[in-house]
Parts: structure tokens; sequence; C-alpha cells
């Protein structure tokens, strides 16, 4: 085994991160409730063991009081629970708030040590694989803000297409049966139905598009009148046509 293994399943045993924390309220304040500090890292979804920071005091502290905290609130919520354990904190003792401190920064120091040599013993694709996958979890959470906002901002559904107003239709035929078998009946249904009810579904989901078109175009003027001209659709100018001119003239 070499040191940095040694080390690096060492930092794992006493250093810990605020996920753990965090995350730990699932089970210990509300157990029906989500938690978004769940997600992986770009070093966790490309199976890379990068050393955890060290908890905070503070964040230690919480750790340490949540057994307390549960016997005597079962079903205590994420703010009450902040709220109870800040209290405590704030009535804790100068001096064990002054050794956990330096205990911190003792767990911080050997952190600082693993993670670089953790970021030594990275080769220059598993560098260039993080880098990746950083950007993108970056763009996929640039896109789920977007359609936050553009939801909380009321812009118009883009309406479905013909084949899912059908698929809709038949949702009561999935009982007793997989996702993927329902898809392939409705896909096999879909495939043997008359032009003519193909016809009334193409009309139907083009009434709803042209509607949307036009709530969307209402939608982007509301927009432009408030100043949030960055979330109308850039419409590229088209380019003139210009005649050839015929080099035999």
């Amino acid at each position: 085994m070499t040191t940095y293994t040694q080390l690096q399943r060492l930092s794992n045993y006493f250093l810990g991160n605020y996920k753990t924390v965090l995350c730990g309220r699932v089970n210990w304040i509300t157990p029906i409730q989500s938690c978004d500090y769940t997600k992986k890292s770009a070093e966790q979804r490309l199976g890379l063991n990068k050393p955890k920071r060290p908890l905070t005091p503070f964040f230690k502290f919480m750790s340490q009081m949540r057994p307390a905290l549960l016997a005597k609130n079962p079903g205590i919520s994420s703010k009450e629970a902040i709220a109870w354990t800040s209290k405590h904190w704030q009535q804790l003792d100068m001096e064990t708030k002054t050794q956990m401190a330096k205990e911190y920064q003792k767990d911080l120091e050997d952190y600082n040590k693993i993670k670089a040599m953790y970021e030594t013993s990275l080769t220059e694709e598993q560098k260039a694989d993080i880098k990746r996958v950083k950007e993108e979890m970056a763009q996929a959470k640039e896109k789920r803000k977007l359609k936050a906002e553009y939801k909380e901002l009321g812009r118009p559904k883009k309406p479905m297409s013909s084949y899912f107003i059908y698929m809709q239709s038949r949702k009561d035929n999935i009982q007793g049966k997989t996702l993927k078998e329902y898809q392939e009946t409705v896909k096999k249904d879909w495939i043997n139905l008359p032009d003519s009810e193909k016809a009334k579904l193409e009309k139907q989901a083009q009434t709803l598009m042209d509607k949307y078109k036009k709530d969307l175009q209402a939608w982007e003027l509301k927009m432009v009148s408030i100043g949030r001209t960055d979330l109308v659709r850039s419409k590229p100018a088209k380019e003139k046509k210009t005649k050839k001119v015929d080099s035999s003239q």
C-alpha cells in the first residue's frame, strides 16, 4: 500500500464534510425531505476518491448534537433544527469553542497535505476528464436555473406532438404493464392507426402549436417591456440575397 493510499484512508476516517451533516438530516430531521447535497461531484462521477474537506467547528458541533436533538424533537424541521443548533452553539463556552477551532485547524492542515498529494497523483487524462465533467455539470445547472426562471415568469410551455397527444390518451392502458411495455404497445398501435385518426391528432397538435407561438410572442414582448431581453429568443438577421453576376458578360 502506498503512502498516499494510507493517508487517504486515514483522512476518510477522521475527516468529514458538510454533506455528511447536512445530508444526514434526511434521516434525522425529516425522513421525507429531499437533500440536494447528495449530488455527486465530478470526481465521484469519474470514480475518483477525492479527499473530503473537514467540518468547521459549527458543523462538527451540529453532528455531535444530532442524537440529543432527535431524542427531544423526533419530527423537527430543518429550519427549527438549524435554529436549535445555533442557539446552543452560541451558549457553548469559549474554552470548548477554542479547542474545536484548534482541532479544525489541525484537520485542515492534514487535509491540505492529502489534497496536494491527491492532485499530484492525477494523470493529465484524469484532469481533462474532471474539467469536462465540471463544465457539463455547470451547463446542466444553468439549464435548470433557466427552466426554473421560465416557470416562475410564466413562459408558455411547448405543446405535445400528435404522437404524444395520442400516447396521453392511452395512459389508462398502462395498468399492469411496465413503462417499456406500455411505450411499445402505444408505438405499435400508432403505426397501425388509420390515417384519418392521425390527421385529427395532427390538426389538434397544430392548433396547440399555433396558440403556443402567439402566447410565446406575447410573453417575449412582456419580457422586453420589463427589461428581461436575455430571456427572449435571439433572431438572427436574414442575409440579403445578392444576384450573381455572370462573369461572361
